[in-house]
């Protein structure tokens, strides 16, 4: 008691002295590092912890100038030390940094010590704890930085990369190393920070960026400052809280919405992160608390653990994928929800994601294409597209099916190939045209078997022309002998309707029409003359002096009408010409179709015997050469062409199988209208009769079938 007595009077009488004016200079090195031993508490002694005592015989020197010898006081002192804190002091806990030793204001909590090489400063002093270092509002640059964890940080490991004005990103650094560079005067840009080995805390850290400010709080590795954009970094703030959970989920298949029909089961994939470990997850379907008992299985995605930053480690995160089989037998059809919540290891919700399944059990063709250059291309559904449309790539092969339907019902296709010509009908998912051969499909047909409830409809997508008509029940879609390829298909099933429709052509000879009462006669369309080409020389355009009238009360009544124009071109211009002034008085009047516009092709009515028709000296073939330019002219517009014109015509007049790819309407009258025209080609529509009578039109008028729904 007696020595400690004595210990507690000499270091009175030492703060007497540095109380009455003594100075003890405390030096530092260059970069700011000062020496702090910290020695604990014993009993009554209290050393002041940010004193440095110097171990040199460096004078000490009071306010007045005295001199007293600072190797006489430190034996003293130490000597004293020595003899109060034997076999009762504890082990002294010192982290070193070269020379440097820093330590928490509070030891028994984990924190973080970091310091920062500054442009034009240099090494800065150590901070801690969310403290500033670095600077602010000065444009200096961040050129180096050490950070290491303090307090009771056993198992812990704190980790740092930077990324470096010239270099890009170091490599990790770890515990006290050096991150940057300094004497080469190159800016840090970017930094992320890892705490590794816990799950109870997070580095948390932001950045005073160039022309920016302070950033946002980063935490666990997420990226703090810029890449790419040459900013600086001038200041930063660590610090260790309390663990913020982040997660982060993805399914990948199915993708949301994905539609399945001959399913029995559907893999589920995804991948989970977290700054967690042990995390796992659960699957439910709608809004069930029941898990989905099926073996889920985890393993390693690289691609996820290297490109998803700030969600947790390697280490916590060893296998982020998963997959399980979901079996879809018993879950009813329509639309489903697919939910994967992810759990911590004390159960807890992290993260919940979702997708829609749709179980689809109705009838349905699926169909698929072999391209050129591409291969086979995946099964779409009724009504999407197989093929490239304009991409100019062929289609070689292609294969059709049903799901779900009825007992024998199959559907049955067969294609034309180049070189080959039509090939033997196959079905239900067989294959139609050739692979490996880079031969094109140039026109297709299809229809139903067993299907009496249904109708298949299709079209295709032809080089140099674009998409036809809609075809149906085994009609021809596409070209023969023209050598143009099929770029794309698309079909689709109906329910059976009419294959023919009972309507009339009209024109301003018709005079005026009771249009309702047309319509309860039960009229289903009508074609409308708009207007005509003179036969004399002069060959002038005509407008129909009832055209507009006709139009607009036939549409009020809702009858679906078409319209018709009678040529008599004579040169490619012309015919164009035909075609524009048609779409041109169409949309002038914010006129829409449902039928075709047809051009009327045939022996002109001569005012009298002598006269000779502009068209007279016209040869067949010319003549077909005009009436494909208005047919063209009409469908780059987006309307759909037809030629009309009558039996003794289409065989000596024109050369109807250049004009295949346009419907005909064939004029042949019989008394008969079960029978059919004495026509061998095909044809849409058929004028029966001129001598037809229809409730609301004076005298005769025209009679037609139609064989297509428009």
């Amino acid at each position: 008691m007696k020595r400690k007595l004595c210990a507690v009077i000499i270091l009175s009488i030492l703060l007497s002295n540095i109380l009455s004016g003594i100075i003890y200079p405390i030096k530092a090195n260059s970069e700011g590092k000062n020496t702090i031993n910290e020695t604990n508490e014993v009993e009554e002694n209290i050393i002041d912890d940010n004193t440095t005592i110097d171990d040199s015989n460096n004078e000490i020197e009071n306010a007045a100038g005295n001199t007293i010898d600072n190797e006489t006081n430190n034996t003293i002192i130490n000597n004293t030390i020595e003899n109060e804190i034997e076999e009762e002091t504890e082990e002294t806990e010192e982290i070193q940094d070269d020379d440097v030793s820093v330590f928490s204001t509070n030891p028994q909590t984990l924190g973080v010590s970091y310091r920062t090489h500054v442009e034009n400063i240099g090494w800065q002093d150590w901070k801690e704890n969310g403290v500033m270092a670095g600077t602010s509002g000065m444009s200096y640059r961040l050129e180096g930085i050490n950070i290491q964890l303090i307090g009771p940080s056993a198992g812990l490991k704190i980790k740092y990369q930077v990324h470096v004005e010239n270099i890009g990103w170091q490599d990790w650094k770890e515990q006290g190393d050096m991150a940057g560079t300094y004497g080469m005067s190159y800016r840090l840009e970017g930094i992320r920070i890892l705490l590794e080995g816990n799950e109870d805390y997070t580095v948390q850290y932001r950045v005073h960026v160039q022309d920016i400010g302070w950033q946002d709080w980063k935490i666990d590795g997420e990226m703090a400052g810029t890449s790419g954009r040459s900013l600086r970094l001038e200041g930063i703030e660590i610090k260790i809280v309390p663990k913020i959970k982040k997660s982060k989920m993805q399914i990948e298949t199915p993708v949301n919405e994905s539609r399945y029909y001959e399913e029995t089961e559907i893999k589920v994939q995804g991948w989970k992160m977290a700054n967690l470990s042990n995390t796992t997850i659960k699957a439910f379907i709608d809004n069930s608390t029941t898990p989905i008992n099926t073996p889920i299985t985890y393993k390693n995605r690289n691609d996820i653990i290297s490109s998803i930053e700030g969600y947790g480690t390697s280490s916590q995160n060893p296998n982020p994928g998963f997959e399980f089989t979901l079996d879809i037998t018993s879950i009813s059809e329509g639309k489903h929800k697919i939910r994967i919540v992810l759990y911590s290891q004390n159960n807890e919700v992290l993260k919940e994601a979702s997708t829609a399944i749709i179980i689809d059990r109705g009838l349905h063709i699926i169909y698929n294409s072999h391209l050129q250059d591409i291969g086979w291309q995946g099964e779409i559904l009724e009504g999407y597209i197989s093929g490239i449309p304009g991409s100019g790539l062929r289609t070689e092969a292609m294969k059709m099916k049903l799901v779900h339907a009825p007992a024998g019902g199959k559907i049955v296709y067969r294609t034309h190939v180049e070189n080959i010509g039509w090939q033997n009908w196959v079905s239900n998912n067989e294959m139609a045209g050739t692979s490996g051969q880079s031969l094109r499909i140039e026109a297709l047909q299809i229809y139903l078997e067993n299907m009496d409830n249904y109708t298949v409809e299709y079209r295709v997508y032809i080089q140099g022309i674009g998409w036809t008509d809609w075809y149906i029940d085994g009609e021809t879609a596409g070209t023969v002998g023209q050598g143009r390829r099929i770029e794309a298909i698309t079909a689709r099933l109906t329910s059976k309707y009419k294959r023919k429709y009972y309507g009339i052509d009209v024109s301003s000879f018709n005079g005026n029409i009771n249009w309702a009462l047309v319509k309860r006669d039960g009229v289903e369309f009508a074609m409308i003359r708009i207007g005509y080409r003179g036969y004399g020389q002069a060959g002038n355009m005509a407008f129909d002096k009832k055209f507009i009238d006709n139009i607009t009360e036939a549409k009020r009544v809702g009858i679906p009408v078409g319209v018709y124009f009678v040529t008599q071109a004579i040169t490619p211009e012309e015919a164009i010409e035909e075609a524009n002034w048609i779409i041109r008085i169409l949309r002038d009047n914010n006129l829409t179709l449902d039928y075709p516009i047809a051009l009327d092709i045939e022996a002109p009515g001569l005012e009298r015997p002598t006269d000779i028709p502009r068209t007279a000296n016209l040869d067949k073939w010319t003549r077909t050469y005009l009436a494909k330019l208005f047919c063209i002219t009409v469908q780059n517009n987006g309307y759909t062409p037809m030629i009309y014109t009558n039996v003794n015509w289409a065989y000596n007049y024109l050369v109807m199988s250049e004009l295949a790819n346009y419907d005909t309407w064939i004029a042949h009258y019989k008394n008969n209208i079960n029978s059919k025209p004495d026509y061998n080609g095909e044809y849409a529509m058929w004028q029966h009769t001129s001598s037809g009578t229809i409730n609301g039109i004076l005298g005769r008028v025209d009679g037609n079938i139609c064989y297509k729904k428009y």
